[in-house]
């Protein structure tokens, strides 16, 4: 039986002295082992004492391991005794106290022994570590969140490389799903990138609209910091914009500069993209950006013209966006595809065909190729100004440049004769597309242009070695909506029209049978619009 420590005093005598391998020496009789007060002189006696406590530890008797190692420490005054314990008993001493006992006893032994100076977390072989992370993530398949974070920050405490156990971002989306910003606050914070968990979590909120849970996971990071972050108060800008409080963003930005902080482009960006509904709000913004001296770029200018197109200020568009192409002549500046598709968002509205026409030319000149969007606003701008056909030769132009459209491009002309009234052209148009598809003619140079992904259903040969492509048309549910309006105060053939959309695999929306219901009230049908509507309450629910 190993002697206890406090038992040296009385055993001296009875007790040889240890050889360097733990084992009494043959030729030790009456020799003995000094007292514990005088352990600190005898290196061979360290060497034992350390050798107990590492079998207690193996033994699974940890509470006894610390007792006697906080005995040898107080009687050597070594600091590094820590070093003569076998890590190896430790380390299964340990698996097997966390077998028998769980983990709360371990992570309590864990912080005993850092106290007194025994840092265990270092010491745990590959196996110990595994099976404490094991009973971690236990604790996390289980959902016992408060015991899983309590057991994390022990085991950061202790030096333990707790970011090994699980992603700290796997962790945090639990948090956000239980709206629980407090919980993912504490343990955000066990790691050395707790900013940037931080930041992830804000925006996690964000996604979800929860903007009260956003703002205080902002709050914890500003205190954290002692300050305002430039990047988080962008982000908290952003998920303001999205949850649709332009308000709150104000007050934020506000804060900045009271503070005496001068926000950054970015900054200003996202503060103008939250209030793009508000035209006089955001150009005093741009201006108190030139005033501090903030360079704007390019996405303010963007931003500025969407905020122009929102309300409806067309000559200011265009000061802005002449000035916009000064500039990028001047090298301060590159338009991208953005700026080009608002300026004819911006003209199609206007119904000034003939600008957005010179948008496109813009473009060319300078080697931007139009994509969907730019086409699409292209075509708006045609048909809006009741130029169909000239809309339909957009059309037929975007396919020979190589971009493929889709069912909006057509929908766009056939609302444009709705709008016109022209409902029999409508439905000409829209069954020769159904039917026939939509023919361009291509040069060979021009087909071979085209991406990989394009989409045609057949091909035919033309003139002068080109060869005609047949592009199909796919009606959506706003197709047959549109058709449905043209059909003007005839129920019976707007009902058939909702019948070949049920042929076509396409599920009528509300305002599918909203048009069809209002039809039948426009020709004085009441049993009809009842029954639609009794067939619309059958279908929703």
């Amino acid at each position: 039986v190993i002697p206890l420590l406090s038992d040296v005093g009385r055993l001296q005598s009875a007790t040889p002295t240890p050889t360097p391998n733990g084992n009494p020496s043959s030729n030790s009789k009456g020799k003995v082992l000094p007292l514990l007060s005088d352990v600190g002189s005898n290196p061979s006696a360290i060497d034992y004492y350390s050798r107990v406590a590492s079998n207690l530890a193996g033994a699974g008797r940890l509470g006894d391991f610390l007792i006697a190692a906080e005995g040898l420490r107080a009687a050597s005054g070594d600091a590094g005794f820590a070093a003569r314990i076998n890590w190896r008993l430790l380390s299964r001493g340990v698996v097997a106290a966390l077998r028998e006992h769980g983990l709360p006893h371990v992570l309590e032994f864990l912080r005993d022994a850092d106290r007194i100076g025994v840092h265990a977390t270092v010491m745990l072989d590959a196996d110990a570590s595994d099976a404490v992370a094991a009973a971690c993530r236990q604790l996390l398949d289980e959902r016992i969140m408060a015991e899983f974070v309590e057991a994390i920050e022990a085991l950061a405490n202790c030096g333990f490389f707790v970011k090994g156990i699980v992603d700290p971002m796997d962790v945090l989306k639990i948090f956000v799903r239980k709206r629980d910003p407090d919980m993912a606050i504490r343990y955000a914070r066990i790691f050395p990138h707790s900013q940037l968990l931080l930041c992830n979590t804000m925006e996690a909120f964000g996604k979800r609209k929860e903007l009260k849970h956003a703002l205080k996971v902002f709050g914890a990071l500003k205190d954290q910091l002692g300050g305002i972050n430039m990047f988080a108060c962008r982000s908290i800008i952003d998920i303001c914009s999205h949850c649709g409080s332009s308000v709150q963003a104000r007050i934020i930005f506000e804060g900045l500069l009271a503070e005496k902080i001068t926000p950054n482009t970015h900054v200003f960006n996202s503060l103008m993209n939250a209030n793009a509904h508000s035209m006089s709000y955001n150009f005093s913004v741009y201006k108190h950006m030139q005033k501090l001296g903030v360079r704007p770029d390019l996405a303010s200018y963007n931003i500025l013209l969407k905020t122009c197109c929102n309300a409806r200020e067309f000559n200011t568009a265009q000061e802005i966006y002449e000035e916009m192409k000064k500039k990028e002549h001047d090298g301060i500046l590159k338009l991208d595809v953005f700026t080009y598709s608002t300026m004819m968002k911006v003209f199609a509205e206007a119904k000034m065909w003939k600008m957005a026409s010179n948008i496109k030319d813009d473009m060319r000149a300078v080697g931007a190729r139009l994509n969907l969007v730019t086409w699409s606003s292209l075509i708006n701008a045609y048909a809006n100004s009741g130029l169909v056909d000239g809309a339909i030769e957009i059309l037929e132009e975007m396919i020979r440049d190589g971009c493929q459209p889709t069912a909006p491009c057509f929908n766009i002309i056939l609302t444009a004769l709705v709008k016109s009234c022209q409902y029999d052209r409508a439905f000409r148009l829209f069954n020769s597309w159904i039917e026939f598809g939509i023919k361009v003619s291509l040069s060979l140079e021009q087909k071979g242009s085209l991406p990989d992904n394009f989409t045609f259903c057949e091909e035919h040969p033309g003139t002068n070695g080109g060869t005609i492509l047949v592009v199909p048309f796919r009606p959506t549910v706003t197709t047959y909506n549109i058709l449905m309006m043209a059909c003007g105060t005839n129920d019976e053939r707007a009902k058939s029209v909702m019948n070949e959309m049920k042929r076509n695999g396409l599920c009528p929306d509300r305002i599918s049978w909203s048009i069809l219901m209002d039809i039948y009230g426009t020709s004085k049908n009441r049993n009809g619009a009842i029954q639609r509507h009794s067939e619309e309450c059958n279908v929703l629910e």
